[in-house]
């Protein structure tokens, strides 16, 4: 058997967008230190909730996701604030 690459999984939450540079930093970062890729899936098919990891983390799923988490958060943005301050 054959062990796969690993595979970060996220999907854009309701009324967000993407910060193309973040979408960047997190895709290489993923890369250069696990190995992983990142993939943009829509909500529709992603039935589980964002994100998640396939393929073989080995024991680093724990670590990535603490890693990862703050550039995940910096990918998706809203102007929500800016709407409310108007």
């Amino acid at each position: 058997m054959t062990e796969s690459s690993p595979v970060l999984i996220l999907s854009v939450p309701a009324g967000y967008e993407i910060d193309p540079q973040a979408w960047e930093t997190l895709k290489q970062c993923a890369g250069d230190c696990y190995g992983a890729g990142v993939v943009l899936a829509a909500p529709a098919f992603l039935r589980a909730e964002s994100p998640v990891l396939l393929g073989d983390w080995g024991d680093l799923k724990a670590e990535a996701l603490r890693e990862l988490g703050p550039l995940i958060g910096a990918a998706f943005f809203t102007l929500d604030w800016l709407e409310a301050a108007m």
